[in-house]
């Protein structure tokens, strides 16, 4: 991940190109009610599970995969 805290703009691309990837068949890294492929995406960013890399041009998600967490709503 980055040294310094992302921006809002850097966080919205990590979620568009996350909620891509559950478009086309990606699991879930957290369990929620919501089947909404952009919602799950920010839900999944704003707790960090996303690993990320800084390419000169855009950002990529890592590849790593970890444990599915549980969420309440």
């Amino acid at each position: 991940m980055a040294e310094s805290e992302p921006g809002t703009f850097l966080m919205v691309n990590i979620a568009s190109l996350r909620a891509r990837q559950l478009m086309q068949g990606a699991a879930p890294l957290i369990r929620t009610k919501s089947r909404k492929p952009a919602a799950i995406a920010i839900r999944e960013v704003q707790k960090g599970l996303l690993p990320y890399y800084m390419t000169e041009d855009a950002p990529s998600l890592g590849s790593e995969e970890g444990d599915v967490e549980e969420e309440d709503e």
